[in-house]
């Protein structure tokens, strides 16, 4: 997951949290106030009731129920319930008409209060004291005050809801401009390559953060484009340096072989020299193209390559070098559109990679069957070359992309070890992979994937 996102959804995460705590918090107090309130209702009921019943004798008794019915709200399910019991012990003089716990009288008688909740139904017990022998029990259900809270929890859900998506949209603009400097970055890094280190990034301010990691990038590309540019010169020197004297040399050797008068002994020893001469030029030549395929692609021309058309022509090669091959093209899985057998790339370097594979299975499998085989998805191009050659030790399978690194069991073949690490480096270059697959004596499977471009 990009730390972006992880930024955006923790701070989501931590708002929500701290909002729904809140919620709860706010929740929990409302419904203690609702609650509180309406105890507080039902007491004023049962005094009223409780100071009736003692006036019960009296002419003003009437006052009292005048005033419940007149100055309260009669409550929804409301019930007033008087109970006779011993004025010292509280002992209960009749079965309750309602089922409470034996705590709730016991509190009541107490206390002079006490309270209760099942099933919705609030009760208050009162309890008068003064020798008193009876306790008025009134219970009723708070229908409004569920309602009210049922509002505000659909309330304060529905506000969670909308600022949790609210918090998160401002989180992913907020994250997103704090991330912008490292876009600017990567996207200017990405467009630097061997053909222009000399770009460096803006360093901004110079005060923060990103302006050190941009510092320190532009260290590194520094450091760099010295490196490349030691390596260019040593390639375009070398290349001269090199060849000259080997052209002299051979040329000599010709010269040696062509002159009169010179012995058996002569002649071949100048012939050896211009193999040995040859030979090495050849070693020279691949050294080169292996360092220079280790720059960047944009130095080279790109252009559209048919795959099946350049297989043909590495077959052209292979039978000028071994005439006496058996190598077999298989084109029978393609598509029908010619374009998703393209890719782009350097046609000298995709045809040196794939001769190299091609060349190296004829080599080493003595002329025996060579399988070159193409096929094709909507987004890769996979090569597989199969022969019956002498395979590769599986300890060693992991060392062939090492540069001048030879199979144990290739010592009667000539070669250098620079063919498939240069190989490794093209498709690289061009985006691809490489795959060797190998047993000892049972030949060798080596499958080469490129990009389509349709």
């Amino acid at each position: 997951m990009r730390i972006q996102n992880k930024i955006t959804i923790l701070f989501t995460a931590i708002t929500a949290a701290i909002m729904l705590l809140l919620s709860l918090f706010v929740y929990y107090f409302a419904a203690r106030s609702t609650a509180q309130n309406f105890y507080h209702r039902l007491e004023v009921r049962a005094k009223i009731v409780a100071q009736a019943i003692l006036e019960e004798n009296k002419s003003n008794t009437h006052i009292y129920y005048r005033v419940k019915e007149e100055q309260l709200e009669n409550l929804p399910f409301e019930k007033d319930y008087a109970i006779k019991l011993q004025p010292h012990t509280g002992e209960l003089m009749e079965k309750p008409p309602v089922n409470l716990p034996a705590d709730f009288y016991r509190k009541a008688f107490t206390n002079g209060i006490a309270r209760f909740v099942r099933d919705s139904v609030l009760y208050t017990g009162l309890y008068l004291g003064k020798d008193a022998d009876f306790m008025v029990i009134t219970a009723a259900q708070d229908v409004y005050g569920r309602e009210e809270l049922q509002n505000l929890k659909q309330a304060l859900l529905i506000g969670f809801l909308v600022f949790s998506v609210l918090v998160f949209t401002i989180g992913k603009v907020f994250s997103r401009q704090i991330f912008q400097p490292v876009r600017d970055i990567i996207h200017n890094v990405q467009r630097i390559s061997a053909n222009n280190l000399h770009l460096r990034l803006n360093t901004g301010n110079g005060k923060d953060e990103i302006a050190e990691l941009a510092i320190t990038f532009n260290d590194m590309l520094g450091r760099l484009e010295a490196i490349f540019e030691t390596q260019n010169n040593f390639i375009s020197n070398a290349s001269h340096e090199f060849r000259t004297p080997l052209t002299i040399i051979s040329g000599e050797a010709e010269l040696g072989m062509q002159k009169n008068g010179a012995s058996p002994e002569q002649i071949a020893s100048f012939t050896l020299i211009s193999q040995e001469a040859s030979r090495l030029n050849q070693l020279v030549s691949s050294l080169l193209s292996l360092a220079q395929t280790g720059f960047d692609g944009k130095k080279l021309p790109w252009e559209k390559i048919r795959l099946d058309e350049l297989l043909w022509s590495v077959k052209t090669t292979a039978n000028q070098i071994y005439p006496d091959n058996k190598i077999t093209l298989d084109f029978k899985n393609l598509p029908e559109e010619a374009d998703h057998l393209s890719t782009l790339g350097n046609l000298p370097l995709l045809q040196m990679a794939l001769s190299n594979v091609v060349l190296n299975a004829c080599k080493y499998s003595s002329n025996q069957p060579v399988a070159i085989q193409l096929e094709a998805t909507k987004k890769v191009l996979i090569i597989t070359v199969t022969d019956q050659g002498i395979g590769i030790p599986s300890k060693e399978l992991g060392q062939v992309f090492v540069p001048f690194f030879r199979a144990s069991n290739t010592s009667n073949f000539e070669g250098h070890g620079i063919g498939l690490p240069l190989t490794l480096n093209i498709i690289r270059l061009h985006k691809g992979s490489i795959d060797i697959q190998a047993r000892e004596q049972s030949g060798t499977i080596v499958k080469i994937y490129l990009p389509v471009i349709a």
